[in-house]
């Protein structure tokens, strides 16, 4: 979602950089050429060390003064970043885009991040969140005042989902003429994303008729997801995909698109599955899918943490035929244009803000 943001804002004529911590990745080639890439060259090494170097590269950076505004993508980097500029004289302003549900994420040093969030958040000039919800989630946990705590929807939606949705995907399991069910998941293996609860589910679909589901992404618990798999007797209708350069095309042709994760920001997927026209199922997480789906206007919302509502509320998805029109209508309010609208105002705004203080 950064690499798209970015690319759009230069496309306006803006001078935008994009740094990193290590400049490689599955969506480096993504990027627009014209946009230079600012490589901290930290290894994965250990959390604290790790930091201490972004810490360093980024006060430097901030000490040049070549640029207008710093958007820290991540609640971690957005403390890193906080470090940084309280030892940099004049720094510019530093604003905090949040992705998730700060209450519902764990991480390394869990104490003392939860009590230097609200610290780190009088001294932030601005906090952008993806959702509405991941906004009164960051206002309540940090104390924060609301005035500078902004949202700011994920630039999802672009020209190209749409002609990439018709591509055919080559999967035998999507094939037109087909006499099952097939589902898809994205998401990276992990925690998060909880496929233990679609895996459950599955099991519970395939004990009234032929579901397949197709898993996008990679992760961690990779080895672990397939041993539950055989456990439960679904390894045979569970296809461990991988990561593809075109998920639009498998969300079209499936008969559902599902999300069963234990916490969101603004789940992605849930957007573009809308702009291909499909039947959505999601457990009711925080946050971003109530919000997106529009309390269920758009797709099926199910409790958390219930394989059998779930597996109920997929049933009840793929059993009316999707109205697209309406779907990809939604989708719209996540474009890459109204997005970059919504981030240019919102930093026109902070920018005002600290010229007059």
């Amino acid at each position: 979602m950064t690499v798209v943001l970015a690319n759009e804002l230069h496309r306006r004529g803006h001078d935008v950089a994009f740094c990193v911590r290590y400049n490689y990745g599955e969506t480096r080639h993504l990027l627009d050429d014209g946009i230079p890439v600012l490589d901290m060259k930290v290894s994965e090494t250990s959390k604290i060390r790790k930091n201490l170097k972004n810490v360093v590269y980024l006060r430097r950076l901030m000490a040049k003064k070549e640029f207008d505004i710093l958007l820290c993508v991540t609640a971690e980097m957005s403390q890193v970043a906080m470090v940084a500029s309280w030892l940099a004289p004049g720094r510019m302003p530093v604003v905090a885009v949040i992705h998730n549900t700060l209450s519902q994420e764990t991480h390394s040093f869990q104490k003392i991040r939860d009590r230097l969030f609200p610290l780190m958040d009088k001294s932030m000039d601005g906090v952008i969140a993806v959702s509405e919800a991941v906004r009164e989630d960051y206002i309540r946990l940090c104390r924060a005042d609301a005035g500078h705590v902004f949202t700011a929807y994920n630039p999802v939606v672009f020209e190209e989902i749409f002609r990439m949705a018709g591509e055919e995907t080559g999967h035998p399991w999507l094939e037109p003429s087909r006499q099952w069910k097939t589902l898809v998941l994205a998401g990276r293996l992990s925690y998060q994303k909880n496929h233990q609860l679609m895996f459950h589910a599955l099991q519970r679909l395939r004990g009234e008729g032929d579901w397949r589901l197709i898993l996008l992404g990679i992760g961690e618990l990779e080895e672990e997801l397939r041993q539950l798999s055989r456990q439960l007797q679904i390894e045979e209708w569970v296809d461990f995909r991988g990561y593809v350069n075109n998920p639009y095309a498998y969300y079209a042709a499936a008969d559902g698109v599902v999300l069963s994760s234990r916490f969101e920001g603004l789940p992605t997927v849930l957007i573009e599955a809308l702009a291909c026209g499909s039947a959505i199922a999601s457990v009711d997480c925080p946050s971003g899918p109530r919000e997106i789906l529009g309390d269920g206007v758009y797709g099926t919302l199910v409790p958390m943490n219930d394989s059998r509502a779930l597996a109920e509320g997929i049933k009840e998805a793929v059993s009316r035929e999707p109205d697209r029109e309406k779907l990809i209508r939604r989708s719209l309010d996540f474009s890459v244009e109204r997005s970059a609208d919504r981030y240019l105002e919102i930093i026109d705004c902070i920018l005002q803000d600290r010229g007059k203080a």
